[in-house]
């Protein structure tokens, strides 16, 4: 491109001297004061300009050359490095698979009811996720886990969907996972009550239809049964969640869930009879309720959500008041968002109030506070102090009070 402007641009010029000397020779005047001297100095300039216009498309040509070989050069090393990253493991591994994580540490001073204060520095969270593209229709994902009570890893969830929304609303999800049943979303440290009622968390298989916003899913676990059997398909459950974002900041979320046994949620098993191999066993199965919703607008959000067993548990199984416990949990929390000195900043207020889950270890009532700060890209501080209020001496309880007070400094990536 850049040759074929400078021609035409030197063309142009020697037409214009050309046309000077027509001009010369027709004009009398013009021609009575050009000398034969300065007619040979302009016809030897014109052929000067002849061979450096020749001499300059010479070098162009050969700089064009010179660049469409290196481009080829460069394309054909862009094509080895291609073929050595699909050769090498982790060329394929980088290519499949992205990876998540995430590491927590805590500063933790808490009293319980009986007034004895305790302190404690923990690494409380590491969490390795992998997210495989099989392909365009197939997604598979594992989470490693080890949490401050636990000694290892351990295999957290695993599981593999089919399906592509975007393109068809239905999907299949199978392997471990936690149950489509609750929210459990939270701005405290410690887990939502809700959260101990309700997330079950074991061998499952989930289908699901999700369109413009709305998603609805039934699905099949491993559930609780009288043997103590968790590898049983015993478990049955609906989920039905729908989110709403408007263009003006206004995002709204409601759902509900439903299963028919809730002693499957890992809260509830833990408190239930132990056959020798130390399984939890259930004398009769309860179903179970969630309904949650949340709302945001601008920098404020708030949300709120309740589980509760819909009947009683066998009074050998799970007890209050010397009869079936039949438990329930309420959580409700509001936060603001705002920038300080450009930090993000998080402040946030909590209640959480239990029925009937004396038996289960959680409080009767727990106010909360909190405040997140991100003080780098990922990285984020977070202080939360809580307070418990333990149930009434005629429930079983103390009537005393507890309290909590967590430094977190946590790493995601």
């Amino acid at each position: 491109m850049i040759k074929n402007i400078l021609r035409r641009t030197n063309l142009a010029a020697l037409l214009a001297a050309l046309g000077g000397v027509l001009c010369l020779g027709a004009g009398n005047a013009l021609a009575a004061s050009v000398s034969e001297a300065e007619l040979r100095d302009l016809k030897m300039q014109i052929k000067d300009l002849q061979q450096r216009n020749e001499a300059l498309s010479r070098r162009l040509e050969s700089m064009e050359e010179g660049l469409a070989g290196q481009s080829a050069r460069i394309q054909e090393q862009e094509k080895k490095i291609d073929e050595k990253a699909d050769g090498n493991v982790f060329g394929r591994i980088g290519k499949y698979v992205s990876m998540s994580g995430l590491l927590e540490g805590d500063l933790v001073f808490s009293g319980d009811y009986a007034g004895s204060d305790t302190s404690e520095i923990t690494l409380s969270t590491v969490e390795l996720g992998f997210d495989v593209a099989l392909a365009e229709w197939a997604n598979a994902y594992t989470l490693l886990k080890y949490e401050g009570e636990d000694d290892d890893f351990f295999l957290d969830e695993a599981y593999l969907t089919l399906g592509k929304t975007e393109a068809f609303p239905a999907f299949l999800t199978v392997g471990k996972m936690v149950t489509p049943f609750g929210d459990y979303n939270t701005n405290m440290l410690q887990d939502p009550f809700t959260q101990t009622l309700g997330e079950i968390n074991e061998g499952s298989i989930v289908l699901g239809y999700a369109r413009n916003g709305m998603t609805v899913s039934a699905f099949a676990y491993n559930g609780v049964d009288e043997l103590g059997d968790n590898k049983k398909i015993n478990g049955f459950g609906l989920g039905l969640r729908y989110d709403l974002e408007q263009e003006d900041g206004l995002n709204l979320s409601v759902g509900a869930g439903w299963v028919d046994n809730l002693a499957s949620a890992d809260g509830i098993s833990d408190a239930l009879p132990r056959t020798e191999d130390d399984e939890p066993q259930l004398t009769d199965s309860v179903a179970g309720l969630n309904l949650h919703a949340g709302a945001s607008y601008g920098a404020f959000s708030a949300q709120a959500e309740y589980t509760a067993a819909l009947d009683s548990f066998d009074a050998a199984d799970l007890s209050f008041r010397d009869s079936g416990a039949q438990p329930a949990a309420l959580n409700g929390e509001l936060a603001y968002s705002t920038a300080i000195q450009g930090i993000d900043t998080v402040f946030a207020l909590g209640v959480q109030k239990t029925w009937e889950s004396l038996g289960l270890e959680l409080p009767e009532l727990r106010y909360s506070a909190a405040v997140a700060v991100t003080i780098l890209e990922g990285a984020t501080v977070t202080l939360e102090y809580f307070l418990d209020e333990d149930y009434d001496l005629g429930d079983g309880g103390t009537g005393d009070d507890g309290y909590g007070f967590t430094t977190r400094l946590a790493y995601e990536f």
